[in-house]
């Protein structure tokens, strides 16, 4: 992700601060009503569901822009501009919906996740192997995204390196995704996962090949 500049820092703190604002005004609207603990159980769990594939597709588009944008794949359409846009926003637009996500899960008794068990991998009691790949994750795309604010002051092999840990990040999640989520069964669920998985193997081949194609004609 490229260095980013002031005109995204204010919608992307407007987007925060409304996900604060929509979380705690859901939680208080929840008391208030006081509909029974089942129905609060499933309108968080719509939540975290609904943020979780929300967050995922993001980050998909976000990868996927990145990997295209760097193969040179929009330059013949002079397009590289705006899908290094595209691409930052995205990877911006993650955040919140992961906290959606989160404050889904933690709200939702039926399946009870503590803070700990969120945000310390590996710790939670269901599927906790794949669950850790979700808060690694996490960890992962906050560091990728508060070193992109800070790139000018940081060695660029450092940066690169954070930079290209959204590839392992990436499978992770997807990993994740497949096997945490409840609609993990159902075609459609599956095929939210599959898309951006082979476009990922696509667009990599893609970036890779030439290279080795070089190497070998130089030989």
């Amino acid at each position: 992700m490229e260095l980013l500049n002031e005109r995204q820092r204010f919608p992307f703190g407007l987007v925060c601060a409304v996900t604060i604002i929509i979380s705690l005004g859901s939680f208080a609207a929840m008391h208030a009503a006081n509909p029974g603990r089942s129905t609060v159980n499933k309108f968080y769990w719509y939540m975290a569901r609904s943020s979780g594939f929300t967050s995922y597709w993001l980050l998909s588009l976000a990868v996927l822009l990145g990997v295209s944008t760097t193969s040179a794949l929009w330059d013949k359409w002079k397009l590289r501009k705006l899908m290094t846009q595209m691409h930052q926003y995205a990877a911006l637009l993650v955040l919140p919906f992961l906290f959606f996500h989160l404050w889904g899960l933690y709200q939702d008794t039926s399946v009870p996740f503590g803070v700990p068990e969120l945000l310390i991998a590996f710790t939670a009691k269901y599927r906790p192997v794949y669950t850790g790949f979700g808060v690694l994750t996490l960890y992962g795309w906050v560091l990728l995204v508060v070193t992109s604010y800070i790139r000018e002051k940081m060695p660029v092999k450092m940066w690169r390196t954070i930079h290209y840990s959204s590839f392992p990040m990436f499978i992770l999640v997807t990993l994740h995704g497949l096997l945490t989520g409840t609609d993990s069964h159902r075609v459609w669920a599956v095929a939210v996962y599959l898309i951006p998985s082979m476009l990922f193997i696509v667009l990599v081949m893609k970036r890779l090949w030439p290279r080795s194609g070089l190497k070998v004609g130089q030989k």
